[in-house]
């Protein structure tokens, strides 16, 4: 004997269905009576007046669009999920206008990380120094690749501007240890473009959001040349285990560098000057000094 049919609307038709299938709408209606009764504050947050005025802003921001692929917006959904941080459910920062398809993969993801991820003791780690003094090179001594995080600003603007692409597949017929094209590879990893920082900027305050609940990794690793604030008062609140690290290369050792392949420019000495002022200033004063070894000339 045959399954019974029953009528629903699926994809916006009328189809026929076994009895026993669960239509999206039937699920929805299922979720929200459960959700009703477990979470009564999640209904009201969302029937208030606030939350619809700040949906409205996001959306108006990001131009009725899906933020990820690009096609017709129709959900605003937090990007650190208000479950993982209630207090900032309205923060029109933390939304991003979604389609149906993508919000369900975001939804997916994040179903998963929570219930079948592992739960890490996470330790954030902020390293700081002068333009040439190793940053890069010490963390990648530290890092672990299977469970680490890491934020580098020049590695990211040299994917982001296709100088890591022109790096790696360049002089591809001999990779020797030839001094000069080590030297032009290291001089175009670190070329920056202007038209590129906002979306550098964009990527590390999604960072920043996501730190406050994140506890997937092993470590994080933000190299930023000066301190920010926004970070410091973020890592207060999160009670993360944090240290603040300082390269020792000295200014005249990365000048020395910085040279030898091409990179030192007036806003490099800028950069410097900035990084002396806020030394003077006590801006550094939370952070340990880390001795690096001398590289040969």
């Amino acid at each position: 004997m045959s399954k019974p049919k029953k009528l629903i609307f699926k994809n916006g038709k009328r189809v026929l269905v076994d009895f026993d299938e669960v239509s999206r709408s039937e699920y929805d209606k299922q979720y929200n009576r459960r959700r009703a009764v477990e979470k009564p504050d999640y209904l009201k947050f969302y029937h208030s007046t606030q939350w619809q005025k700040v949906r409205a802003e996001a959306m108006t921001r990001d131009l009725d669009l899906c933020v990820r692929c690009g096609n017709k917006g129709y959900l605003v959904d937090h990007i650190v999920p208000s479950e993982d941080d209630w207090s900032n459910r309205y923060d029109v920062d933390n939304l991003e206008t979604l389609c149906k398809k993508c919000h369900q993969l975001k939804t997916k993801r994040e179903w998963t990380k929570r219930h079948k991820g592992v739960q890490r003791a996470m330790k954030v780690h902020v390293i700081s120094g002068y333009p040439g003094s190793g940053m890069a090179s010490y963390v990648a001594s530290k890092v672990d690749t299977s469970h680490d995080l890491v934020f580098d600003y020049d590695l990211l603007m040299s994917s982001l501007n296709g100088n890591l692409i022109e790096s790696i597949y360049s002089d591809n017929d001999n990779q020797s240890n030839n001094q000069d094209k080590l030297s032009n590879i290291k001089s175009r990893l670190h070329q920056s473009n202007v038209d590129i920082y906002e979306y550098v900027e964009l990527i590390y305050e999604m960072i920043l959001r996501k730190l406050r609940t994140e506890r997937t990794f092993n470590n994080v690793w933000i190299l930023r040349t000066f301190p920010d604030e926004r970070l410091k008062n973020l890592l207060v609140t999160t009670g993360y285990d944090v240290e603040y690290l300082r390269l020792d290369t000295t200014r005249e050792e990365c000048t020395r560098r910085l040279k030898t392949v091409g990179r030192y420019t007036d806003s490099m000495s800028t950069t410097m000057d900035k990084i002396d002022r806020l030394d003077d200033e006590g801006l550094f004063d939370d952070y340990k000094l880390i001795k690096t070894k001398k590289r040969k000339k």
